[in-house]
């Protein structure tokens, strides 16, 4: 096999390997010290754990909780037993905590911030992985009964539930100071192997709109059109095959809205960003998942409500459901706006899904104003996630991709389209002259030259953060919001924001 790269996840030294035979990518952790030398310290830990009375005895720890007790007692039995603290010694202690939970076998993946999702078919198997650089990778790890045991154990304890053959599937969250997963495991007998798990690692830094544009997943022009449209508080919805990154993208640009409103989510798994950081007004709402029929906060029933919360912008999360359809056209109609994400192939099947199975009227599907498709596909073994296409529905006399029902005809107007030959996303209508922008001047003030300008203005300010490089969450806001937000900038105010 032939190397490809490698890097170190102290205390663990990666190399990225290729077989060229069978065209397989493999991720190869290697320990960069010789476990076998702290055997006995180890036993003499897990002793003096045992013997210790005190939290342990009386409190059921989130496992951040539990690494933090451990990291304790361990640098005492360091300090006890003449070890000198530095560097080492540090990370020296977090493998051990991996060890005395049992965890060791999968402390690479769960640290290295390459890794997006951990995957394993069935027992016995080895575990393979998304890699942000490499794609997907075959790893040389096969955990035995006892770490899968160990592993669903914590899982059951970090959500305070079971997992057994009448209820043989499991998600479950779990956050600590250097990782932050969510791994859905299934068992007999709904794994016919057995076992079966997918492990997602939630990235601890987020990702920003700058950071996506230089990962190609969507042009500067388009990330401009987005933001112009944002500001004036049109809906977004997200539509992608599971793992494309819809999520990553709304995020991104949920982070932009204005400062002055009022947001509300309501998610059955928190996805959206926590920004009390970052002096945004904004509530979160954790819903019962709609697998658990016996919940009594259901995510329909809440977006129903928001009407009598008053909210400016309101995150959904994912629309699964007809019941969450139905909510959330209603919310639509009745005048609130966001950001949502649906599984989906493409706009037409999603629209074809909530006419035809959701049983959505035609004419509320007028409400969605903008619908992003993002896409994931293999170029051999890397993984792409991009924008392939951005729409926007329009009304019945303008002619394109249209989707008939009954008396209403459903046009789907292509802004932007991934060209597979150019490898790009490209603009497909003069901007001037969409359907929401159209929409936009009906009420706004908004002459070509106005118009022009403003989306200039944007596109050099995300330029200079792209070529800078300046990816950080923080400068992301404040160089942005600098245009989105206030008046339209002259260029010797945009050459001070750009200086800061």
């Amino acid at each position: 096999m032939n190397t490809i790269t490698k890097y170190s996840i102290l205390p663990y030294q990666v190399q990225i390997k290729k077989d060229d035979q069978h065209s397989h990518q493999y991720y190869i952790p290697t320990l960069l010290f010789n476990e076998t030398k702290y055997h006995s310290f180890i036993k003499m830990l897990k002793t003096k754990i045992l013997q210790k009375n005190g939290e342990l005895d009386t409190t059921l720890m989130k496992l951040s909780q539990l690494m933090s007790y451990l990291r304790r007692i361990i640098d005492e039995q360091l300090t006890q037993n003449q070890f000198k603290m530095n560097i080492k010694t540090e990370y020296l202690r977090e493998w051990l905590i991996y060890k005395i939970l049992g965890l060791e076998q999968l402390m690479c993946l769960l640290i290295d911030d390459n890794i997006q999702e951990i995957y394993l078919d069935k027992p016995n198997s080895p575990l393979y992985i998304d890699h942000t650089d490499y794609g997907r990778c075959l790893t040389n790890i096969i955990l035995t009964s006892t770490d899968l045991q160990k592993f669903v154990s914590r899982l059951c304890l970090e959500k305070d539930t079971f997992i057994n053959h009448s209820n043989p599937s499991l998600k479950a969250e779990i956050e600590t100071r250097t990782f932050h997963i969510r791994a859905t495991v299934d068992i007999s007998p709904l794994a016919a192997d057995g076992f079966s798990m997918n492990v997602r690692k939630l990235r601890r830094k987020i990702w920003t709109l700058p950071e996506l544009i230089a990962n190609n997943t969507l042009t500067i022009e388009a990330a401009s059109y987005l933001l112009f449209l944002l500001k004036r508080r049109n809906n977004f919805t997200f539509i992608g095959e599971p793992g494309s990154g819809k999520t990553t993208l709304a995020n991104a640009i949920d982070l932009l809205t204005a400062p002055q409103w009022r947001k509300i989510s309501i998610e059955e798994v928190i996805e959206s960003v926590d920004q009390k950081h970052f002096n945004r007004f904004q509530t979160r709402f954790l819903v019962t998942p709609f697998e658990k029929k016996s919940g009594q906060l259901t995510k329909s029933e809440e977006i129903i409500k928001l009407l009598h919360r008053s909210p400016d912008w309101v995150f959904l999360g994912e629309i699964q459901t007809a019941e969450h359809s139905n909510a959330l056209f209603e919310a639509l109609s009745a005048g609130l706006v966001g950001i949502q994400t649906c599984h989906g192939r493409s706009i037409e099947l999603m629209i074809s899904r909530w006419i035809q199975q959701h049983k959505i009227s035609p004419i509320c599907i007028l409400s969605l104003d903008l619908l992003i498709q993002v896409s994931i596909g293999f170029d051999n073994w890397q993984i792409n996630r991009r924008v392939s296409r951005i729409a926007e529905i329009a009304n019945s006399e303008q002619e394109k991709n249209p989707i008939n029902q009954t008396d209403t005809e459903i046009n789907i107007i292509d802004i932007f389209q991934y060209d597979y030959h150019e490898n790009k996303l490209v603009k497909c209508l003069d901007l001037y002259k969409t359907p929401l922008v159209n929409r936009i001047r009906s009420y706004e003030n908004l002459s070509l030259k106005k118009f022009n300008l403003e989306l200039e203005q944007i596109q050099k300010i995300l330029q200079y953060l792209v070529e800078n490089q300046i990816y950080d969450l923080s400068n992301t806001l404040r160089y942005l919001s600098s245009i989105l937000y206030n008046k339209l900038l002259t260029e010797q105010k945009k050459e001070c924001v750009l200086s800061k």
